[in-house]
């Protein structure tokens, strides 16, 4: 078996555990979260099963196959021109990508561009349904959907990226989540010394406190920025209070 066959066998093992994990998440969100029922609208299931499809995989899928067959068209010579090690290939997705995006998010919570972003914001109990929560726009300025397209592109062997791109996409699942938030030791180890970025830390960003904790794998950035928010209980109140219609969620600020 060659090396570029156990890389892709590898992938897909790890997307399968990933796909595992998000059934797991579904499973325990409806079994565990009754509140959930009472508080959620037919058309809030309706906005965020949607969008977990759309954002979660309709748009990134076209996004990448678009930017890979416009780079072919102009720059064909440079398709798998970055030969990278594991390592660096890992840490450019989950680390880099990762600084990247803290300041696409916070930038996004400024006053002029909070209108793009603040759909996701609506949401008042934390739930896996609810990751993709946004409106049908936010997908095209969030920087690790074209920043994955490129590397992918580029990238002689985007096998272990490919991975680091699972990996972040669980831990976005995990942190919309309401999974071990009530095993406070364990929330302390992840955050203190994983520098991950827990469901409780990340419930404080959908908090009234929305200005902290923006960082999406890492929790280190919002530390070296000021903008980390450190609890260890659960917020009493998620979401903020808008007057959007269901339409308005959907297609806002069009």
């Amino acid at each position: 078996m060659s090396l570029r066959t156990s890389a892709m066998n590898l992938v897909f093992g790890f997307k399968m555990i990933l796909n595992l994990f998000f059934i797991f998440l579904i499973l325990y969100t409806l079994i565990f979260l009754t509140n959930m029922y009472k508080t959620k609208t037919l058309k809030e299931w309706a906005l965020d099963l949607s969008n977990l499809f759309i954002q979660g995989t309709l748009i990134p899928y076209l996004a990448t196959v678009t930017l890979a067959s416009f780079m072919y068209l102009i720059l064909p010579q440079h398709k798998g021109i970055l030969d990278l090690s594991p390592i660096m290939a890992f840490l450019i997705n989950f680390v880099f990508l990762d600084y990247l995006y803290y300041w696409n998010h916070r930038i996004l919570h400024k006053k002029n561009f909070l209108p793009l972003h603040i759909v996701h914001h609506t949401v008042t109990e934390m739930d896996v349904f609810a990751t993709s929560r946004n409106t049908l726009w936010t997908s095209f300025i969030l920087i690790y959907l074209w920043f994955n397209a490129l590397m992918l592109y580029l990238l002689q062997d985007p096998s272990i990226y490919l991975i680091a791109m699972s990996l972040s996409a669980g831990l976005d699942l995990w942190k919309h989540s309401q999974f071990l938030i009530h095993q406070k030791p364990l929330m302390h180890f992840i955050s203190k010394y994983l520098f991950i970025m827990t469901p409780i830390e990340h419930a404080w960003h959908h908090s009234q406190k929305l200005n902290y904790n923006y960082g999406a794998n890492l929790n280190i950035f919002d530390k070296l920025h000021g903008t980390y928010l450190a609890n260890k209980d659960y917020p009493k109140k998620i979401g903020l209070n808008t007057q959007l219609s269901f339409w308005q969620k959907c297609f806002k600020p069009f």
